[in-house]
């Protein structure tokens, strides 16, 4: 059995794979030419591939991607939805880390920490100031938008912090103990409503962009926050803009907009009541590694016989 690996990243990993799986015939490949050559007969990929390359394929079984979303696959190869092959994700490598800078921007406003470091660039001690912004985020509603392992890193991280925790999601997930109430979709509005921080961590589909618009937006309390560390496209990007400027929410911590990279003249770096990060918020020296390791658990699997872990569903795209 052949094995293509396509991951820069797992180099320093692909010995370890080829100790423990004697048997498949592990290669690397980088141009594209190399790739196009090398898939032919492969049975397995870790990675990506392009349309020409997806086509030049003929022994093609599973594909483990790299990353938890997944329209860059689609994206570039749409009619893979329409074969057997199996898809995997890298679901939850990033999610203790998106737990963590989900909380951390919850902390932030909720102790004005973007606030005194404006005040500590401009050499005041505003103590006064400061009395007045800061709250406590103990007894606060948290509201998750998708709990999947993303949201319940940073569901428990909350719940820890003493926060009242209700989520959203398509599916009927179990949240105990961590989460008080698990709704379906059709509650968002309620979700919104009671949220004094609403963390978005369900992935992106084609039916999900947009699913925070104005008429959404306008159902969060004025003194709530919203946090996106999912993807941009989540929300309505003249809906946002307009409901940070007008007060209609309070501010806006994002990891994830809707044109990556964020150009420097757009109009989100001009807003003082929100923080923007690089969509970097499930990175940390440890992913690549996390990553390869659900590459090599699924890989025991598959050379045993046993189900996949991460199983993509092609009709929801993730």
């Amino acid at each position: 059995m052949k094995a293509l690996l396509l991951a820069e990243f797992g180099k320093p990993f692909y010995p370890r794979l080829r100790e423990l799986f004697p048997d498949v015939d592990f290669v690397e490949a980088d141009s594209p030419e190399e790739i196009e050559r090398e898939v032919v007969d492969a049975e397995v990929v870790f990675g990506y591939l392009t349309g020409s390359q997806f086509e030049a394929a003929r022994n093609l079984k599973w594909i483990q991607t790299l990353d938890a979303g997944m329209e860059g696959l689609f994206n570039s190869v749409p009619g893979i939805a329409d074969t057997d092959i199996m898809v995997t994700n890298a679901q939850g490598a990033g999610a203790p880390m998106i737990g963590e800078h989900a909380v951390t921007m919850i902390l932030m406003f909720a102790r004005g920490m973007d606030r005194f470091a404006e005040k500590q660039r401009a050499g005041s001690w505003d103590q006064e100031y400061g009395l007045s912004i800061v709250q406590v985020a103990m007894r606060k509603t948290v509201g998750v938008i998708g709990l999947g392992k993303s949201g319940m890193e940073a569901a428990w991280r909350c719940k820890a912090l003493g926060m009242n925790v209700i989520a959203v999601d398509r599916h009927d997930v179990d949240g105990e103990p961590v989460v008080e109430d698990v709704w379906g979709l059709d509650r968002l509005g309620d979700l919104l409503e009671q949220s004094d921080f609403v963390v978005v961590t369900v992935p992106y589909t084609p039916e999900n962009e947009n699913m925070l618009g104005a008429a959404e937006l306008a159902k969060m309390k004025s003194t709530a926050y919203l946090i996106v560390t999912s993807r941009g496209r989540i929300v309505e990007h003249g809906a946002l803009v307009a409901a940070l400027r007008n007060g209609v929410i309070a501010g806006a911590g994002l990891d994830a907009v809707v044109e990556e990279p964020l150009p420097s003249d757009n109009e989100l770096f001009a807003l003082d009541n929100v923080v923007i990060t690089p969509h970097i918020a499930g990175n940390s020296p440890e992913l690549d590694e996390r990553t390869y390791d659900v590459f090599e658990r699924n890989m025991r699997r598959y050379m045993s016989g046993d189900p996949l872990r991460n199983v993509v569903d092609k009709g929801l795209r993730y």
